[in-house]
């Protein structure tokens, strides 16, 4: 076996693959694909009998109707010490021994294809990828469920076999034993191995590039969990503004008709920005409306229950705003005005949010349910938001948030496509597109008129307004913008992996209301013709740029490791100060956006 490094020292034992042998090592070659049910019995498969398998079946299967497709199932349980115990699902279509047909090895299309999981959750169903013809492979991640509480012990250590389970190890393992195991199944190695995930499962992609880049051709990662610390700090941001500005108790909060009151009023404020009325916002991070504006009797405010107290209206706009600490410096990002506030903002904290605090303080008294957050104060009183937020930056962010560089991976040749909802009421997009705008920086190339000419000849980011989480809709109004449907965006990324042609638009659909638009590299966008239906992708195009002073130096982030009193850091945010300080940000009401 060899070994591959991870940060933080931790090593990850990847069992070794022999890209191009028909055979395993040290064996004659046998006269027929071997029958499914001999990968776990057969010690040439080297999956009985491996030290590093706990234990291991092979049987055939069916998938989920109405596909119904029969293939052969290997589940195995992997550990290097009696803590460790990684299950990993490998979904193979049937060989031609197993009475597979229609593929190039029986039912197989030759590729493998790596299925994320969600939240604190890994993912052990195979189907999605099986039925098209692909290996499909998952893993637990080394624990059932999406409990993450057991990242922190009891007597205030962290838990690193599970944290590194989790977070790395297992998707490694899934990732190497599905193309060993396909492999040995039809006698020929995979000719193109992806990933699709979103979520977490855009997260897992991204750790996938960047620390085993030369093993994937394709990544499909979207709505990437990938600052992991840093966003799920952020989730408690408008949980604790609640509690703290406008006096709400531990179970309680702003009232969701009133959220989704100026949820509405925010969306009609700013739709029209792009020269489109759709009930879109194109760009949030543009978007200036306050709260205040609803405020009860105010000109314009809905009538009561809907309207807000003046002390609701600021709350709402701390919300949109995000964390700062205490000299007015930029944490991390908001919930995005017109994003669905009833996820993170509802009568009580989302569990991933208050787990969060769990880990950063090292400290197993915080876990859900504890009510314990509510002693943590918004900026400046005893223990502090800032202060949690730096506490997780210092003590677990490098093991956690994904945000390596991707140089094994571009050199390999492997393409990555994200795609992101601007409403994602989860992981907050801005998020995603700091880590793009750090990327284009790093891969730009002489000549870049634009600045992400470089890294989009391997890593497209395409932006999808009005949408929010993983293409969901945006909720308390039923209503989404388009996102790929019916596996448009994988369609698009093997298409750039096998055939060559970059995806310059990716078609995006929505049945509520019924609409096509083109979804555009960023930073890139869709622009509306003039004229025809709005709702009509023939009656937009891919254009301009959504990287303009208003909309990025606002989100120009305090200096990670130092979020209680450190500088703003315009590097790591791969922004020139000067293309900043030249002038105040309109809008920037508080003037943040300047000070070090």
């Amino acid at each position: 076996m060899t070994r591959l490094r991870t940060v933080l020292r931790f090593t990850t034992p990847i069992i070794a693959l022999a890209a191009g042998a028909a055979a395993l090592p040290g064996h004659a070659e046998p006269p027929a694909a071997p029958a499914c049910t001999s990968l776990s019995t057969d010690p040439r498969f080297e999956l009985t009998g491996n030290p590093a398998v706990k234990s291991v079946t092979s049987t055939i299967k069916t998938t989920a109707a109405p596909a119904s497709k029969q293939y052969c199932n290997v589940t195995l349980v992997y550990g290097t010490n009696p803590n460790q115990n990684i299950t990993i699902s490998v979904g193979l279509p049937l060989n031609a021994t197993d009475g597979g047909a229609g593929g190039i090895e029986g039912a197989w299309n030759g590729r493998t294809e790596g299925l994320g999981g969600g939240g604190c959750a890994g993912n052990l169903n195979v189907d999605a990828a099986v039925n098209t013809g692909y290996v499909g492979s998952g893993t637990d991640g080394g624990h059932s469920g999406g409990d993450c509480t057991p990242g922190v012990n009891a007597d205030h250590t962290y838990n690193l076999e599970f944290i590194q389970d989790f977070f790395r190890i297992g998707i490694k393992q899934q990732i190497t034993w599905s193309k060993r195991i396909a492999t040995s199944y039809y006698r020929k190695p995979p000719s193109y191995n992806y990933w699709n995930g979103c979520s977490t499962g855009g997260r897992q992609g991204y750790l996938l590039a960047q620390e085993l880049g030369n093993q994937l051709d394709g990544v499909l990662a979207s709505a990437p969990a990938m600052y992991w610390t840093r966003f799920q700090t952020a989730q408690m941001w408008g949980q604790l503004a609640m509690f703290d500005q406008a006096g709400e108790q531990p179970s309680g909060s702003i009232p969701p008709a009133k959220l989704a009151a100026v949820q509405k009023s925010a969306i009609a404020a700013c739709d029209a920005d792009d020269g489109a009325t759709d009930g879109i916002i194109d760009d949030p991070r543009t978007c200036r409306f306050s709260a205040k504006a609803n405020v009860c009797g105010k000109p314009g405010a809905p009538a009561a229950p809907a309207c807000l107290t003046p002390d609701e209206a600021t709350t709402v706009d701390k919300i949109w705003d995000g964390p700062r600490n205490k000299h007015g410096d930029r944490i991390w990002f908001g919930l995005d005005r017109g994003s669905d506030f009833s996820i993170l903002d509802g009568p009580t904290p989302f569990p991933l949010g208050v787990t969060q605090f769990e880990w950063n303080l090292i400290d197993p008294s915080f876990a859900p349910p504890s009510t314990k957050w509510t002693t943590v104060s918004l900026v400046g009183k005893g223990l502090s938001y800032p202060d949690v937020a730096q506490a997780g930056s210092r003590n677990i962010a490098d093991v956690t948030d994904t945000f390596g560089p991707l140089d094994a991976f571009r050199a390999r040749g492997g393409k990555l496509i994200t795609f992101v909802g601007a409403n994602d009421q989860f992981i907050y997009p801005r998020g995603v597109l700091n880590y793009y705008r750090q990327m284009a920086e790093r891969y730009q190339r002489r000549g870049d008129r634009t600045g992400f000419e470089g890294v989009q000849s391997f890593y497209r980011l395409f932006h999808a307004p009005g949408v929010g989480h993983c293409g969901a809709p945006i909720f308390s109004l039923g209503t989404t913008g388009p996102w790929p449907q019916n596996g448009a965006d994988f369609a698009a990324l093997v298409n750039w992996v096998e055939k060559g042609v970059a995806p310059d638009q990716v078609i995006g659909q929505s049945l509520a209301p019924a609409l096509s638009r083109p979804l555009c590299p960023y930073p890139q966008t869709a622009k509306y013709k003039g004229t025809g239906n709005v709702n009509d992708a023939a009656n937009w195009s891919c254009g301009g740029n959504l990287e303009t002073r208003e909309a990025v130096c606002p989100d120009v982030l305090v200096k990670f490791k130092d979020e209680v009193d450190g500088p703003l850091d315009y590097q790591a945010s791969a922004v020139d100060p000067s293309f900043c300080k030249s002038r105040r940000i309109a809008g920037d009401d508080d003037g943040h956006q300047g000070s070090n």
